[in-house]
């Protein structure tokens, strides 16, 4: 069992260089209208079998109180969620059970993930293998996506991330969206792994993998990736800064790095006006200004595009039009029963046709209306111990945080969580959720060393 233990967790570093693979496998499929695709499939098969490892490594290691914990958390979850579908069924309007279970296994893939990402990593660390594979498994894995989107832009194969509006390139990815969350939450992993190769002056073309990965970020046309190439470099920039002026490693070094992420700063200003991204306000503009002048004709508008457009314009954009569904959920939420408030509401709260079910699309409201109040806490709890955590770590100890390592693990974590208010799809998108909790796992477990034995863990960083 043992052997088991070790070679999963093997296993699930391997994993994720496979995730750009089955989303473009998955994204192909979609656009073939085929329903059940390969990737859901697999990821529902590994989601259960880490299900396996955690109760054998919970079970048979060593904290056997720290074991009981997590299992106890995962039943009070799950009764949780038995009793939230079991009201659903008995009150919702509409009950469809593929819909509702569907929604359910996505939401658990974040929770069991994540822990048994961390122990993973515990795994991994007492065999003194785990900087053999993290970040650097990340690092190829957001080079395959760069890599798809190059091929898929020069072939003019690729998906429009804007469909209605020809805007904005996905590759072969179907979801834009969740695209450029996975490329923004990764993105710092990828800075920290090329930053800590260029240590040496040869190895200069590392830093052409961070180019393209911003390149194919920008196709995407959204706002999210880029804002997150620009924090991501930024952080960076001051991580150099600061060792520069502590004088941690080697000066020239450091200077080299300074003006290498200055001039990629410069780089994405000066591309900016060109990529799709830089459109996106504009035709903002443009389509409120069109639907108030069809508000003045004998169509005029619907219930939804009059909120649009009453809606102030720069917080229409930035939340690309989602405050008009959380209005229509948020009303359907007041209605709702004592029961269904405290234990949620299931998929897209209530509705008569399931051509009109829409989610909000901002992860933490998403949450409370299919939980509840109660339920969402419960639901959030890893998340919410593990960011107040990192956070008093980050201000204990917050003259060791500028390493590259913790700059870039923080930039991606806190990344994550805001890309599951702004764009929504980071926790309950498996293809997402993925790689925010390997970056929150991996920097939980640096934490919890840091804490035990009063020093940053050096030794969990990339090797040669």
């Amino acid at each position: 069992m043992q052997s088991f233990i070790r070679r999963y967790s093997i296993f699930l570093m391997i994993y994720i260089v496979f995730q750009p693979v089955l989303d473009a496998i998955t994204g192909v499929m979609t656009k073939a209208h085929i329903d059940v695709t390969f990737g859901v499939l697999v990821r529902m098969l590994v989601m259960a079998v880490t299900v396996v490892f955690l109760l054998m490594y919970l079970l048979l290691n060593r904290n056997n109180k720290k074991g009981f914990l997590v299992i106890g958390y995962f039943v009070i979850l799950g009764l949780m969620s038995a009793i939230s579908m079991f009201i659903n069924y008995k009150q919702k309007t509409l009950f469809v059970p593929s819909l509702e279970l569907t929604t359910l296994a996505k939401s658990l893939y974040y929770p069991i993930m994540f822990f048994g990402y961390f122990y993973a990593f515990e795994e991994l660390h007492r065999d003194g293998i785990l900087n053999k594979y993290f970040p650097k498994v990340v690092f190829y894995a957001v080079n395959i996506i760069s890599l798809v989107m190059i091929i898929a832009h020069f072939t003019n194969t690729s998906f429009s991330s804007y469909s209605y509006y020809k805007l904005g390139e996905s590759g072969w990815f179907f979801a834009a969206n969740e695209l450029s969350a996975i490329v923004s939450i990764s993105f710092p992993i990828l800075v920290w792994y090329a930053t800590d190769r260029l240590s040496k002056a040869k190895r200069w073309y590392y830093w052409i993998t961070v180019i393209i990965a911003i390149y194919s970020a920008l196709l995407i046309g959204t706002k999210g990736a880029f804002l997150a190439v620009i924090f991501g470099t930024a952080m960076a920039l001051i991580a150099a800064f600061v060792q520069r002026i502590r004088h941690q490693g080697s000066i020239k070094h450091l200077n080299g790095m300074i003006v290498l992420l200055i001039a990629t700063l410069v780089g994405i200003g000066v591309a900016y006006p060109m990529m799709a991204v830089a459109k996106t306000s504009q035709l903002h503009e443009e389509m409120i200004y069109y639907k108030k002048e069809r508000a003045k004709t004998k169509k005029g508008l619907n219930k939804d595009q009059k909120k649009y457009v009453q809606t102030n314009k720069y917080v229409s954009y930035i939340f690309s039009g989602r405050t008009i569904y959380f209005e229509n959920a948020a009303d359907n939420f007041s209605k709702a029963t004592p029961a269904q408030k405290v234990f949620g509401m299931g998929y897209a709260t209530d509705f008569k046709k399931v051509k009109k079910a829409k989610l909000v699309e901002m992860d933490y409201v998403d949450i409370v209306f299919q939980f509840g109040i109660l339920g969402s806490i419960v639901f959030m709890l890893p998340l919410i111990v593990s960011f107040v955590y990192l956070l008093v770590l980050f201000f204990r100890h917050f003259g060791s945080m500028w390493s590259f390592k913790w700059a870039m693990l923080v930039s991606s974590v806190l990344l994550g969580f805001g890309m599951a208010l702004l764009t929504g799809h980071v926790i309950e998108a498996p293809s997402v959720s993925i790689y925010f909790v390997t970056s929150l796992a991996f920097a939980m477990y640096n934490a919890r060393l840091f804490y035990k034995n009063k020093k940053d863990p050096v030794e969990l960083d990339v090797i040669e």
